[in-house]
């Protein structure tokens, strides 16, 4: 990967045209990720804690949103990679919201603070602002930018107005204003002209995919520091580890080759199926933790389901990444992952029978499960690579 190091225009001003070995666009990005490590296991932590179905939907309502305002931030990072001190200034503004609408929405979960709201629609109007900044310093990006500013501020407001309507507003608000948000992309010319770079664009998901991974290790972690670690609590770790090793292999096997063939509608599906992959491997980071922590307590026998369904909602949403990339073997491949998502319910009211809040086995049963799935898609993927080409299978 080569890094660019043209020097700022010269007939901006010096406000705008960026400092001599400023960092440049690759170290920001990575260093806007980093907010969202810690946005994420300030969500999770606080829902471990208070695991109620509310709670679990207030939360996913949250990350949905900062989700998307990342997403739209990754694509613009990727159509303009001029960057200029007012930009930087004005990511470092978005971070510093995301991490205080993090912490409201962690503290105060019954109540859901009056806070997050209008911080996350302050987030989207940087957001804007960052566009507005982009078109005047690239022309070009007019076309793209003029469209969502637009969508984006009827966003900011009904998603910032929610508290004032009423608790449960956000129930119908936040749904709206995420849908609006995403409206310039469902267009019928959703670039205006512009052209993605895909290898960029699978690197940012891919990145952030790792981020979500690295949660699970520090949730799981953490969580484990709090207990007395027996013989069993071990093995469950250990099983918990291969399990997200499982994930990263499966997701990192396929994903840069599914940018290159999937077209402007198959790049906005590629994208958009990341938000359920991403939310489901958080709820994996939670499920892990508990199951991890389960020695000599009594659990009840739907806490099974905090392991199961999330690593169910990331299967499907690998089996959708697969058909996308439209390969030889993608259908082969994406019935192996249907086929272990069908597999896990089963082994879950397997464990559940046998003992209903024994958590660690289910761990063992689902790694097992994984290892398995890697290694059947692995072994189709080299079968078909040695095939002549046009031989069908």
């Amino acid at each position: 990967m080569t890094v660019s190091s043209d020097p700022p225009p010269q007939n901006l001003p010096s406000t705008v045209a960026g400092l001599v070995g400023a960092p440049g666009p690759i170290a920001l990005e990575l260093f806007y990720d980093l907010i969202f490590v810690a946005a994420v296991v300030v969500l999770s932590g606080s829902y471990s804690h208070h695991p109620t179905a509310h709670n679990l939907f207030w939360l996913i309502s949250v990350f949905a949103v900062i989700w998307l305002i990342w997403m739209q931030t990754s694509l613009l990072f990727n159509l303009d990679r001029e960057q200029n001190n007012l930009m930087r200034a004005l990511v470092l503004g978005q971070m510093l919201l995301i991490i205080l609408l993090s912490i409201s929405a962690a503290d105060d979960l019954e109540s859901h603070s009056r806070l997050v709201g209008p911080l996350l629609g302050l987030t989207l109007l940087l957001v804007s602002a960052m566009l507005a900044v982009s078109a005047r310093g690239n022309p070009k990006m007019a076309g793209y930018t003029r469209i969502r500013i637009r969508y984006f501020v009827v966003a900011a407001a009904l998603i910032a107005c929610a508290p004032r309507v009423g608790e449960n507003a956000f129930l119908v608000l936040w749904p709206l204003g995420f849908l609006i948000v995403l409206a310039p992309s469902l267009r019928s010319d959703p670039l205006s002209g512009q052209t993605i770079k895909t290898h960029h664009l699978v690197e940012r998901f891919g990145a952030f995919t790792v981020i979500m991974l690295g949660e699970t290790f520090v949730k799981t972690a953490l969580t484990a520091t709090e207990y007395d670690m027996k013989g069993l609590s071990v093995i469950s770790l250990i099983a918990n580890f291969v399990i997200v090793f499982a994930i990263w292999w499966l997701y990192f096997s396929n994903a840069p080759s599914v940018g290159p063939t999937a077209g402007r509608g198959g790049h906005n599906t590629w994208m958009l199926t990341h938000l359920p992959l991403h939310l489901s491997i958080v709820g994996v980071a939670v499920g892990a933790a508990l199951a991890t922590n389960s020695f000599g307590k009594e659990v009840p026998s739907s806490a099974a389901l905090y392991l199961s369904l999330p690593l169910c909602g990331v299967l499907v949403s690998m089996v959708v990444l697969e058909l996308l990339s439209g390969q030889a073997h993608s259908k082969r491949v994406a019935g192996i992952f249907a086929a272990a998502c069908i597999c896990v319910p089963v082994a879950t009211i397997a464990t559940v029978a046998i003992s209903s809040n024994e958590l660690r086995g289910l761990s063992v049963l689902l790694a097992a499960l994984m290892v398995s799935t890697v290694i059947g898609s692995n072994s189709v993927r080299r079968k078909v690579a040695k095939q002549p080409e046009g031989t069908t299978t």
